[in-house]
């Protein structure tokens, strides 16, 4: 998991519902010091555990995977006095077993690094989020494309800011199939379909959206993804879970300020009218950096299926037909028997391992628990 400080990702906020889709790209890192980035919230829903992940920022030219905070403790205090250890579970993240909250309670991060560095946030309120209403697809007029949208509102009005993340699974298939393979110099049958894979991604793409303008807390029709029809996500079924988050005024300040900043100025360290980092601060020092955003919320989220069977196959002929000896000897997969005509043993259709084994395009043979 690289931060977004760390990495060259894509962030899209909506200030409004006035459909403007403003992109940017995180700011750059482009000196040498390392500074604390926090990453995680508090997840007071009591299914789901809490997760805080701790790193440092890098240099963009520093093509290395990014530099976790390793050794830390990391504690949630209540100011009713409740206080909770984080777990470190490996790789600079630290975990929170799920578990009821006082919801009229306040909470604070802390954080003591290995360094003997620490670093608190301010009190936030818990932010209820209401239930996401539905999400929606729609198929571009030349099938070019699919549209995700999200739908949701809240009678009471008190959540007014929005936040979602997303995660998209997707089955595929390869074109050749084979129902053989060599083990302990035999042919048998083969155990594993390894023709159909499934493969998730969870985009680093943030999306924000306010209705505080609006006379009803009310989203309608919001685009989450679009997703191409080259990509083939969408040929054989596709799955997205939607995660949403209810947020306090700050929060989404934070990151509209961040968007701000960094598309007028492309640069984090470059001269700005203010510097954007955060609730968090170094106890210590209070002109350290700090970068994140601690925040406490009860999220929702909604998964949905589609099987709009949109994109191409990519077709593969067999590479060759070989006898049992040349069958146990080859690099390639056996994908079925042939018999020839008044033959006593058969001889083996094989196809290429690109064309026949869906692992080598980065997917799983094992089939996701929520599938349907």
């Amino acid at each position: 998991m690289k931060t977004f400080f760390g990495i060259v990702a894509v962030l899209i906020v909506m200030l409004g519902l006035e459909g403007c889709i403003v992109p940017f790209s995180p700011p750059e890192v482009t000196a040498a010091d390392k500074f604390l980035v926090v990453d995680g919230f508090l997840n007071t829903g009591a299914k789901d555990s809490s997760r805080i992940q701790l790193s440092y920022t890098q240099l963009v030219t520093n093509k290395n995977a990014f530099t976790a905070a390793v050794g830390a403790q990391v504690i949630v205090e209540g100011n009713k006095g409740s206080v909770y250890n984080f777990t470190e579970i490996g790789k600079g993240l630290y975990r929170l077993a799920p578990r009821a909250f006082n919801e009229a309670e306040q909470f604070r991060l802390r954080i003591r690094t290995s360094t003997r560095k620490e670093y608190v946030s301010s009190y936030v309120e818990v932010k209820q989020t209401p239930p996401i209403d539905s999400i929606t697809y729609k198929i571009a007029a030349d099938k070019s494309a699919v549209q995700i949208n999200i739908n949701t509102h809240d009678p009471r009005a008190k959540t007014r800011f929005y936040r979602w993340k997303f995660e998209e699974t997707w089955e595929y298939r390869m074109s050749l199939y084979s129902l053989y393979e060599v083990k302990n110099n035999s042919i048998i049958d083969r155990v594993e379909n390894i023709n159909t894979c499934w493969s998730s991604e969870k985009p680093s793409t943030i999306l924000l959206a306010s209705t505080i303008k609006l006379t009803q807390d009310l989203i309608r029709d919001i685009p989450i993804t679009n997703v191409p029809t080259s990509s083939n996500k969408m040929l054989v079924k596709y799955s997205i879970l939607v995660k949403q988050y209810g947020l306090t005024q700050e929060g989404f300040e934070y990151w509209t300020n961040l968007a701000k900043t960094t598309e007028t100025t492309g640069s984090l360290f470059d001269p700005q009218p203010s510097q954007v980092t955060g609730n968090i601060n170094s106890t210590s020092d209070s002109q350290e950096l700090v970068f994140g955003f601690f925040s406490a919320v009860t999220p929702q989220e909604q998964r949905i299926f589609i099987t709009p069977s949109l994109g191409r196959y990519e077709w593969c002929v067999p590479t060759d037909t070989l006898s049992a000896a040349e069958a146990l000897k080859t690099h390639d997969l056996l994908l079925s028997e042939y018999w020839p005509e008044g033959a006593r043993v058969p001889q083996y259709i094989t196809g290429d391992h690109a064309c026949t084994d869906c692992r080598t395009r980065g997917g799983t043979i094992i089939r996701p628990s929520f599938w349907q």
